[in-house]
């Protein structure tokens, strides 16, 4: 920044939304995370995050969203954001948030994730960028496996437990950018935790191998196929106990749609021809 250059003191990004076209969970780790391969796929559906850098008077972060349920306390990932931000910066900078909220919670969406990861982009836009973008999916990391991807949201392979990044073949890049979706999600959420714990205990049923995995990939890149490629290692987890997920995403590929659920649920999907 030059001497006498004005630092700008609030901005407002967009929080994408995102699917799960293919999520392959594997096994859980030695470090109690999961082994997973997904295909992930950014949504023009988001959340609107306003970021204002306080004077130094302030004294902490602020957050308000007037979405029923949103956390504006501790528990809430765009203040744990501003926190390990501060802790990498060094020195004490507060902000203040405006959450307004789109994206449902408890969908696999990963509305808080995305949050969290552009509260990071903002902040650190507010402050001349002082990070680069592999610095800030390292803080993103922390937060949680899916943050990183929202550092620079595209279509993406997703691999480790979440927090290796890897760009698709041109060839598939092609095939889904600009396609349209169809989004519908249950008036209930499904717990990310409660997911997680519940394949590890039915393993290795639950679990996909690396290398019916790649059969997917191979099928889908040598026909296509979009019915070869859309697939979940949560759907039957999920599906066990909401009965209402499987009715439905059963009814729907007998109608010949191709059709899943995104990350642990309860949001589904629809690929329309």
């Amino acid at each position: 920044m030059q001497a006498g250059e004005k630092r700008q003191k609030f901005i407002e990004l967009s929080s994408p939304a995102k699917v799960n076209l293919l999520l392959s969970v594997h096994k859980k780790r030695a470090d109690g995370f999961h082994a997973l391969s997904s295909l992930v796929v950014p949504l023009k559906y988001e959340d609107d995050l306003q970021i204002e850098l306080l004077g130094a008077d302030a004294t902490g972060d602020l957050l308000s969203c007037a979405t029923a349920g949103v956390p504006q306390d501790g528990n809430n990932l765009i203040l744990r954001a501003a926190e390990k931000f501060r802790e990498a910066l060094g020195r004490t900078v507060y902000f203040k948030f405006h959450l307004k909220k789109r994206i449902p919670m408890g969908a696999g969406l990963g509305g808080g994730s995305s949050n969290a990861a552009v509260a990071l982009v903002g902040m650190n836009r507010l402050l001349g960028e002082p990070f680069d973008k592999h610095v800030l999916r390292e803080l993103a990391a922390i937060l949680g496996s899916d943050c990183p991807y929202f550092i620079d949201a595209k279509i993406a392979w997703m691999r480790g437990r979440g927090e290796i990044l890897e760009t698709v073949e041109a060839s598939i890049e092609s095939a889904l950018k600009g396609r349209k979706i169809l989004l519908f999600k249950p008036d209930f959420s499904i717990n990310t935790t409660w997911a997680y714990r519940t394949i590890a205990a039915g393993a290795p049923n639950f679990y996909e191998t690396e290398a019916a995995f790649a059969a997917r990939v191979e099928k889908f890149a040598a026909t296509g196929s979009m019915e070869a490629l859309v697939y979940n290692s949560f759907e039957a987890v999920v599906g066990h106990k909401y009965l209402s997920i499987s009715a439905l995403l059963n009814s729907l590929r007998k109608m010949g749609l191709v059709c899943g659920m995104s990350g642990s649920g309860s949001a589904c999907f629809v690929l329309p021809d």
